[in-house]
């Protein structure tokens, strides 16, 4: 202590200047950056203070004056520095430092900031029309703290209008197939609308719009068919198609009208063919009968393609053969009794003629004491006459 300071009268208290530098702009950015310094460097500070006051104080004994002097103001405090550097307000005294933070209270903290960012994002995707996006961030936030309200209902609120965005476009592509005649094409995309929104009336008429548009044109595609089937005289695949579109629709007069035609001229055209791949069945009387109301029902029949009208044509002109009759000389010896099958007894002669329609026909000769005779008379149609002979010249 120097004289200065024994000068001082005792009892009272003499406070040391102290120095205050102010710290530059750069410092005062660092200060805020650096919290927990500053408050060490003002902690520090308090002890230096209390420290240099409690050992002039143990130094100087303070007597009790007998009168307390009046208060005077206190004079500011020079500066040793006045003269180059402004004074600068004294520092507020600082917290005390906390405690550094566990590691799992510093993780805790990171991961609260990373799912802040991924919400904060998604919100901005969403907003912005990336639904997609938006979805990941959400559920990524909500994979680092699947209990996050916020990431549960930004979620939620993504995926609903990312379906509804869905539903409009599955709804819009089925429209555009229906009006461009793709049924088939509108039917599925309406079905996909419909397992978004199972209930929506929208789709249930969508659908059955559909339905009605696709059973036309399922109705038409028959009736073509029919119609294409009929001018290749196709009776029986006619037939068919006339049936498939009253399997759609059982009151459509056109597909009964073609089915009873088509039905009708197919029973004709195997009727005519039964016929005609087997001629030997017109050598029978009642199966040329049978030919015979054939050719009637033919004419009655509703007009028949080129390919039928022949067939009828050479039935016809197998039945007109068949009926006429062919000249057929049979020669004997006046002892045998000859007999022709289909025809009848002849008795004996020596010549006799008959006239036979083209067919098949026995010809059988007998005589007593003498081994009986046949033969088998083949008719032929056409214009030379037959000639056979029958005699029984074997005795027994």
């Amino acid at each position: 202590m120097t004289s200065q300071d024994s000068s001082a009268p005792r009892g009272e208290e003499i406070i040391a200047p102290i120095r205050v530098r102010t710290a530059p702009a750069g410092s005062q950015t660092a200060a805020r950056r650096h919290p927990r310094r500053m408050g060490v460097a003002a902690v520090l500070l308090l002890i230096a203070a209390l420290t240099t006051g409690g050992i002039w104080f143990s130094r100087h004994p303070v007597e009790t004056p007998p009168a307390a002097p009046p208060v005077l103001p206190t004079p500011p405090l020079p500066s040793a520095q006045a003269s180059s550097e402004p004074l600068q307000p004294s520092p507020q005294p600082l917290p005390a430092a906390a405690a550094p933070a566990s590691p799992a209270a510093a993780q805790a903290a990171e991961q609260a900031e990373a799912v802040r960012q991924r919400l904060a994002s998604g919100e901005r995707l969403a907003a912005a029309g990336n639904l997609s996006a938006a979805q990941s961030e959400f559920q990524e936030a909500l994979r680092l703290d699947p209990q996050s309200q916020p990431a549960r209902a930004g979620l939620q609120r993504v995926t609903s209008r990312m379906a509804a965005e869905e539903f409009r476009r599955w709804m819009a592509e089925g429209f555009k197939a229906l009006n461009a005649g793709d049924f088939t094409t509108a039917q599925a995309r309406f079905l996909k609308a419909k397992a978004l929104r199972p209930d929506a009336p929208e789709v249930a008429e969508a659908l059955a719009e559909t339905e009605r548009s696709l059973r036309t044109a399922r109705i038409e595609a028959a009736r073509q068919r029919a119609l294409t089937a009929e001018q290749r005289e196709d009776w029986s695949g006619a037939l068919a198609a006339y049936e498939e579109a009253l399997g759609m629709e059982p009151a459509l007069q056109f597909a009964q009208q073609g089915k009873e035609r088509a039905a009708a001229l197919g029973a004709l055209e195997r009727r005519i063919a039964f016929f005609v791949n087997q001629p030997g069945l017109l050598d029978s009387d009642a199966q040329l009968e049978n030919a015979g109301r054939l050719l009637q029902d033919i004419q009655a029949a509703p007009p028949v393609g080129s390919r039928l009208r022949a067939a009828a044509d050479k039935l016809e002109v197998m039945v007109q053969t068949a009926k006429t009759p062919v000249r057929v000389t049979i020669e004997s010896d006046t002892l045998t009794e000859v007999s022709v099958y289909r025809v009848g007894r002849l008795g004996r002669f020596g010549t006799r003629e008959l006239s036979l329609r083209p067919g098949t026909y026995t010809v059988a000769g007998s005589r007593d004491g003498y081994r009986d005779e046949r033969l088998e008379l083949v008719v032929k149609p056409g214009p030379e006459p037959i000639r056979v002979t029958i005699i029984c010249k074997v005795k027994v």
